[in-house]
């Protein structure tokens, strides 16, 4: 599998193989739910699969707004988020007309 990462797609990723695109999720286990001792290690965590390179970044600018945040104290705040999420976004897609 090919994968494509980027720090303006973090904590996800996109994943590339024969059958299409997988979106990715690189998950950090919190301590709390580690074994006294023990020491966790970052796992990739396959959030769907898209027929396209662009459904995968739409997919994944959906993922950040709604999980960076648990409130957001206005509809205005909500929406500025969104449209600066999907500016970093299209700029990358525009690149190669994705």
């Amino acid at each position: 599998m090919a994968k494509v990462t980027d720090s303006v797609l973090d904590p996800y990723f996109v994943g590339k193989d024969a059958y299409g695109y997988t979106v990715y999720e690189v998950v950090t286990p919190q301590k709390r739910y580690l074994e006294e001792g023990s020491e966790g290690k970052d796992y990739e965590k396959p959030l769907g699969h898209y027929s396209s390179f662009g459904a995968s970044l739409q997919k994944i600018a959906t993922l950040k707004l709604n999980n960076e945040k648990d409130h957001y104290k206005s509809i205005r705040e909500y929406l500025e988020r969104w449209d600066t999420i999907l500016t970093e976004l299209k700029i990358l897609q525009n690149y190669k007309g994705l």
